[in-house]
């Protein structure tokens, strides 16, 4: 069975998260191809959330070519679909639009957040030249 978790106080739309975690365990090949996915049915009743939500997050990944929903078989992972420069952008700023958000809940802004970032940048630089 699939791990995923959905948490109220990110305010990342359930939906969004359960997607998000899909695409990831596809991507590091956690989930392989071909792969059954839970059904609609138990994948909300194992988050506790409503089969709207589950079946929005199928909708979006089927649309994306990352799950095949199969008539009277059930959902299975396809083969990751090639991600352009642009969608890589744009999952990068998602990502960080969410830890600033999280940050910002937590009660840490602005300047405190940007020192963070360069440390952060810094840090990760410093490790390539190892």
């Amino acid at each position: 069975m699939v791990e995923l978790k959905v948490n109220p106080d990110t305010g990342v739309p359930f939906y969004r998260q359960v997607e998000d975690q899909l695409r990831e365990l596809i991507r590091s090949g956690k989930l392989q191809e071909g792969e059954r996915l839970p059904s609609v049915r138990e994948l909300s009743r194992e988050l506790m959330v409503s089969l709207i939500t589950v079946r929005r997050s199928y909708a979006d990944l089927e649309r994306d070519g990352w799950i095949i929903r199969k008539q009277g078989q059930g959902t299975f992972v396809a083969s990751p679909p090639e991600v352009g420069q642009e969608d890589t952008k744009e999952e990068a700023k998602q990502l960080l639009r969410k830890a600033v958000a999280q940050a910002k809940r937590l009660g840490f802004e602005g300047d405190e957040l940007r020192d963070w970032m360069e440390a952060l940048l810094q840090e990760e630089n410093n490790h390539e030249l190892d």
